[in-house]
């Protein structure tokens, strides 16, 4: 793994509001952070430097769930609410189930 992922998703994580809440778009800014890439850069050619530089999808938003566990005020409010609310629905539909044995 990049020693460099942390602390640059860190960084921008803490930097920018819409990178918590869009875990492609975290992706792209660690990127280009990163890797020497614009916009003419091709796909294939970044998922090579990827590959070089130890650098993977998997990585960064690993990152990411460690950054919302050691600060959790940084958590999107909109995701934390929507998935509430799942949750919710999710046990007064399964609770009623009770198995039989």
């Amino acid at each position: 793994m990049n020693k460099q992922i942390k602390p640059t998703v860190y960084k921008i994580l803490q930097e920018d509001e819409y990178a918590r809440e869009d875990d492609w778009y975290l992706v792209q800014q660690v990127l280009i952070k990163i890797l020497p890439c614009d916009s003419g850069t091709a796909f294939g050619s970044i998922l090579t430097q990827m590959k070089y530089k130890g650098i993977s999808f998997e990585a960064i938003t690993r990152a990411r769930r460690k950054f919302f566990e050691e600060y959790p005020w940084y958590k999107p409010k909109k995701a934390t609410e929507a998935r509430g609310i799942e949750e919710e629905k999710y046990y007064m539909e399964y609770a009623k189930h009770i198995p039989t044995i």
